[in-house]
């Protein structure tokens, strides 16, 4: 029994290194005096603490006030950063679903939508816990829109909405130009801008493009229109980000339009 005593006292005797996370398993590594384990686990924290300082969190403005507060005092005690915007952030923070543009641009990406619960259980754990347990579920709103949140994650991770689609969005297209163009860009989309498309001769590319637009604009669109392009509201891309799909025969604008349009040219 003498030389177990001995090793025993050994480590214990050893320097504290601040650099060891604190769990209570490292405490019992240390009473084993196993130097194999303990190098292991203080390597294992080490990495821990490396992803926590690329961890950049956005709150969502609909948390109240005092889930806000706590979770910045978590995040701060943890070495997460507070993003400004969506585009920063590498986690969206929400306790229910409000389609708002930070909601819209996290979930165009694939970027984890996840509950307070998940910063708190991080702050418990003194790590970064896997995310995917965390996922924000409204049910209420996911039954209501016919979506699940974790699979629209999942496949705006996996295929941008828009990739490579040329997209054409006009000046008044609601809720504005800016927006639109913002989420365009973050699904994979290419916009080009109105007025050069609308003196394109290569009439296929005028009928493949994509146009965003609203009533008010559509007179903008009738040169495109006529050669076969339609037009769709910004809705197509707005519930399309959420459900991970494009309804194109929902969203299009003057289908009548179109369908008398196409049925003068076959009189012809």
């Amino acid at each position: 029994m003498a030389p177990l005593n001995n090793r025993s006292y050994e480590y214990q005797r050893r320097p504290y290194n601040r650099n060891l996370p604190k769990p209570s398993l490292l405490k019992e590594l240390i009473g084993l005096g196993i130097p194999e384990l303990i190098s292991d686990f203080a390597h294992r924290g080490f990495r821990t603490r490396k992803e926590l300082a690329h961890v950049r969190v956005l709150f969502s403005q609909h948390l109240d006030d005092d889930v806000i507060k706590q979770q910045k005092k978590i995040s701060a005690r943890l070495g997460i950063s507070i993003a400004s915007c969506s585009t920063d952030a590498t986690h969206f923070i929400a306790d229910k679903f409000v389609r708002t543009r930070n909601m819209l641009e996290a979930i165009a990406v694939g970027k984890p939508v996840v509950t307070p619960l998940w910063l708190d259980s991080c702050g418990q754990a003194s790590c970064l816990l896997d995310e995917k347990k965390y996922i924000l579920r409204d049910a209420k709103k996911e039954k209501e829109i016919g979506f699940s949140m974790a699979v629209s994650l999942a496949r705006a991770r996996q295929y941008p909405l828009l990739k490579d689609k040329k997209v054409c969005i006009t000046q008044n297209v609601k809720p504005n130009k800016e927006m639109i163009t913002s989420l365009v860009k973050a699904v994979g989309g290419e916009v080009v801008e109105t007025s050069q498309k609308m003196t394109a001769t290569d009439q296929k590319l005028q009928v493949d493009i994509l146009i965003l637009s609203c009533e008010q604009d559509l007179p903008i669109c009738t040169p495109l229109l006529e050669k076969g392009a339609a037009a769709y509201s910004s809705e197509l891309l707005l519930n399309g980000i959420v459900i991970q799909k494009l309804e194109y025969g929902r969203h299009q604008l003057l289908p009548k339009f179109v369908k008398e349009k196409n049925g003068r040219s076959r009189k012809r």
